[in-house]
Formats: structure tokens, C-alpha cells, sequence
């Protein structure tokens, strides 16, 4: 089951199925929510990681000697020393501890990845082949904290886009909370009742075009 087994049981991932069913009895939408323990790997950040530790070994190595060891006579080699251990230290943390490493990414490069990565699911799971574009993506970046909720033309010219801030709203907090579950079930059955709210109301030849089950994006990290 890969990621998904981390961090739901099967009791939960049965409930979520049932949210976007019965989100889908009122509407002509179809909701896919997809789940993603994080939008990138990040490595290119253990660089940056170096070059903070290389700073921080050279910080420390003036610190030393000015309110350190006083008969400690520092030359060029003890400077290259620290500054290298530093760095080798700021590279080798974030490189096995994934939570330094996110830590140290600026907020915009993981709005950046989270946006990508959305918008290639979308296309990866087909959102848009429903005969009338009503589908809908609600995807879920876990590390970063992050949700973006992707509508098809067909759902995106009727409703606003700021309409869609509180089926985020309730997964961030649900995960901020250690209820993911909780958020993402609240979340699917406010975009239902959205939808519905703006006329897409569910057709008597309404087919279930999408499968139910919420996806596995797998890590990166």
C-alpha cells in the first residue's frame, strides 16, 4: 500500500473512500484526494546546509579566540579546520535528517515544489477526462504542510477559487492537530457540499467516471 500504510490505517482509508462517496451522491463533481508524504527530496539544500556549517565553524573559531583559551596561538591551518568541519557537518546533518533539511528550505522553493507536483498529479491521475471537466484534485503535501486544491475547467469557471480556502484550511489544521484523517474527511465533504452550493447538483446519468480511493504519492524525502 506504500505511503498511505505510514500514516492511515485501513479503517481510515475506508473512511476517506466513504467521504468522496458520499460527497459525490449530491454532486456532479468527482473528488480525488491524493497524498504525499512531501513534493521533493530537497537535496540540493544540503549544500546550503554546508555552506550555513562553514560559517558557524568559522563564527566559532573567533569566538574561541576572542573570549577563549588565551594561549591558544590560532594560525591559517586551525582556520581552514573549523571552517571545513563545519561545512562537512552542515552538509552530513540535513543529508540524513530530513527534518533539518526541510527546516533550512526557504518557504517559497516548497511553495514552489508543492504547486509542481499538484499540477503534475492532476495529470497523472487524468482529473480532466470526466465528460463535463468536474473533477476535482485535493492534493496533500504532509512534510511541508501544504494543500492545494486543483478544480477542472468545468468546476473552475463557476466556482471562485477563494471559495476552496477552507477544504484547506481544515486539512492543514488537521495535520498541525495529529488528525489527518479527521481533516481530510471534513475537507471532501465541504467541497461536496460546495459544489452543490453552485448548481452542480448531481444528474440522473451521473457515472462514477474517477475511482474513490484517496492516492498514494509516495516521499521524496
Amino acid at each position: 500500500m506504500g505511503i498511505l500504510s505510514r500514516y492511515f490505517s485501513t479503517t481510515d482509508l475506508t473512511e476517506i473512500k466513504l467521504a468522496v462517496q458520499e460527497a459525490e451522491k449530491k454532486t456532479s463533481g468527482e473528488i480525488v484526494p491524493y497524498f504525499a508524504e512531501a513534493s521533493h527530496h530537497y537535496k540540493e539544500w544540503n549544500w546550503f546546509g554546508s555552506f550555513i556549517g562553514g560559517g558557524l565553524g568559522g563564527s566559532t573559531l573567533f569566538l574561541l579566540d576572542r573570549f577563549g583559551f588565551k594561549g591558544w596561538d590560532y594560525g591559517a591551518l586551525d582556520s581552514i579546520v573549523f571552517v571545513w568541519l563545519g561545512a562537512f557537518m552542515g552538509f552530513i546533518l540535513p543529508y540524513f535528517l530530513s527534518s533539518l533539511r526541510l527546516a533550512i528550505v526557504p518557504f517559497g522553493a516548497k511553495k514552489f515544489f508543492v504547486n509542481l507536483k499538484a499540477k503534475e498529479a492532476f495529470l497523472e491521475e487524468e482529473i480532466f477526462r470526466t465528460s463535463n471537466r468536474t473533477g476535482i484534485l485535493i492534493y496533500i503535501s504532509l512534510r511541508e504542510k501544504m494543500v492545494r486544491v486543483l478544480p477542472d475547467t468545468g468546476i473552475a469557471k463557476i466556482v471562485p477559487q477563494s471559495d476552496w480556502e477552507e477544504a484547506v484550511r481544515l486539512i492543514v489544521e488537521g495535520m498541525k492537530s495529529k488528525q489527518k484523517k479527521e481533516g481530510i474527511v471534513a475537507s471532501i465533504l465541504f467541497c461536496g457540499n460546495l459544489l452543490v452550493k453552485y448548481g452542480l447538483q448531481i444528474q440522473k446519468d451521473d457515472k462514477n467516471e474517477i475511482s474513490d480511493e484517496i492516492r498514494d504519492g509516495g516521499t521524496q524525502l
